[in-house]
């Protein structure tokens, strides 16, 4: 079984997710990017719901670098509060060695 680190943030446009993709893969804190959907998020800000549409943006790395990319996400992240999520998933022995050889 190999494990990999996946990560999860929500951008406000296209551009966003692009240039947060790009950095991330610059400093070789990342081994891909996957640029998804567009979602509508629906949540509370300062006291008034707010409605805004959204990209998704789901980043591959080793799980000894999710720290790193947490803090260079917030870096290059428009929002006051993003909300970056990681998780561990499974994944096959050759694609495990590819993001292992790509990040630093």
């Amino acid at each position: 079984m190999h494990r990999i680190a996946r990560l999860l943030t929500l951008c406000p446009d296209l551009a966003t997710a692009r240039a947060i993709a790009q950095a991330l893969l610059e400093a070789r804190l990342i081994a891909c990017a996957n640029i998804g959907a567009k979602v509508e998020s629906h949540y509370l800000w300062n006291g008034t719901q707010q409605n805004e549409p959204e990209v998704q943006l789901w980043l591959k790395t080793r799980e000894d670098l999710v720290e790193r990319a947490f803090a260079a996400i917030r870096r290059h992240h428009p929002y006051e509060v993003p909300m970056i999520a990681a998780d561990t998933i499974r994944v096959n022995a050759d694609y495990a060695a590819w993001v292992n050889e790509t990040t630093l």
